[in-house]
């Protein structure tokens, strides 16, 4: 972040996203058309005459005031219910419906949204590999889809000195669990990543020769980057040997997560508060790489409608976090954090065919010294770029 005068601290608002949080879970409130940052005060002036004129000699502040107005234009169910006062919310039709093998990219200590599934039960998170191929000194053999079976389809491994089995993911990974179906015997087997420019050989722990069934962990790989095996790029490992006394065959290469240890999940909510998206985020302490894709699977709720009593309830009090960040080259990224406000509608919603409907909302902030001291009205954060 450069101090002025300097044209990069020019900045074209973008990237802009409004979190409220009711105190169910922190909620994307969606796109934001609009939005204006409207800080004040009350003020008490004190005048005095003492040098033959009147003149202002004091100002007290009597109130500090905050508030942001903004338009959004996705109606969803649960702004509707932050411009009516929307009472309980109740499912129409509810059910359940199954979800197999969800792609997710994990966030460290962040939560990640499965998608718009809600009230997530029967949860399995899943790591797995993306490309698992032999080549035998002249071609390769894809077994990828057989690493990924869970009842195991059982394929060769390393069987000649002139083979190497390459492991790869599209994003880093940190151990891979062999389910081993036939244990391999190799003398001098030889494990090798790419460091950005040549296969470099590195020691793995763990299970790391086929003889039994296992997880290998990889160590630090400095410098792993993604190169490219037989027109796929993404990040690889691979192993050869040098003498090998009994060939092994590996039914699958996959290992399910455990929760609260490999990773945190929050299944969200299809109840009397709204909707809720299932969200995971990834414990660094566990087996997944920062970044790495997981596969998830899940039993969540379904229904044929919501509905909710209008003027059911006050205005909705809570948390709010505004986010700004601009694309890449449009300026400074900044938070603002809300530790408590109050939602309340703005005007009038106007039905017109003709343009896309819009909702006008205002955030106003509320004291919050009690919880939050040093920040009673929130915070403002400002990132380098």
């Amino acid at each position: 972040m450069a101090m002025p005068p300097n044209i990069n601290n020019y900045t074209i608002p973008g990237g802009i996203k409004l979190f409220f949080d009711d105190g169910t879970g922190e909620r994307d409130l969606g796109n934001i058309v609009n939005l204006d940052i409207t800080p004040g005060t009350d003020e008490l002036e004190h005048y005095s005459n003492r040098s033959g004129k009147r003149a202002k000699d004091a100002i007290w502040t009597l109130e500090e005031k905050l508030a942001m107005k903004f338009t959004l234009d996705e109606p969803v169910l649960e702004n509707w219910k932050y411009f009516l006062k929307g009472g309980a919310s109740e499912n129409v039709g509810a059910g359940t419906a199954t979800k197999t093998d969800q792609k997710l990219t994990t966030l460290a200590a962040a939560f990640v949204s499965v998608g718009q599934y809600y009230g997530l039960t029967v949860v399995t998170v899943r790591q797995f590999i993306d490309y698992c191929l032999v080549f035998d000194g002249a071609a390769y053999v894809d077994n990828s889809t057989e690493a990924d079976l869970a009842g195991g389809s059982a394929f060769a491994g390393v069987e000649g000195t002139d083979d190497f089995l390459y492991i790869g993911k599209i994003t880093p990974f940190k151990n891979v669990a062999f389910d081993v179906a036939t244990p391999g015997n190799y003398g001098t087997g030889k494990w090798e990543y790419w460091n950005g420019s040549a296969w470099t050989e590195f020691s793995p722990t763990g299970e790391n020769d086929f003889t039994q069934d296992g997880v290998m962990i990889l160590g630090d790989l400095a410098t792993w980057g993604k190169t490219t095996v037989n027109g796929r790029e993404a990040y690889w490992i691979r192993f050869s040997a040098g003498t090998i006394t009994t060939p092994c065959t590996i039914n699958a290469i996959r290992q399910n997560c455990v929760v609260n240890v490999d990773y945190s999940l929050d299944p969200g909510t299809a109840a009397v508060g709204g909707r809720l998206p299932g969200r995971i985020a990834n414990i660094l302490t566990g087996m997944l790489a920062s970044g790495e894709e997981v596969k998830v699977s899940f039993t969540y709720a379904t229904f044929t409608a919501m509905r909710f009593p209008i003027s059911g309830s006050s205005f909705a009090t809570g948390a709010a976090r505004l986010e700004v960040h601009p694309s890449s080259g449009r300026g400074l990224k900044f938070d603002i954090e809300i530790p408590k406000c109050q939602m309340k509608p703005d005007g009038n919603i106007g039905l017109d065919d003709k343009k896309v409907l819009e909702m006008t909302m205002t955030l106003e902030v509320l004291d919050n010294s009690s919880i939050t001291p040093d920040y009673p009205y929130g915070r403002f954060i400002i990132y380098e770029t």
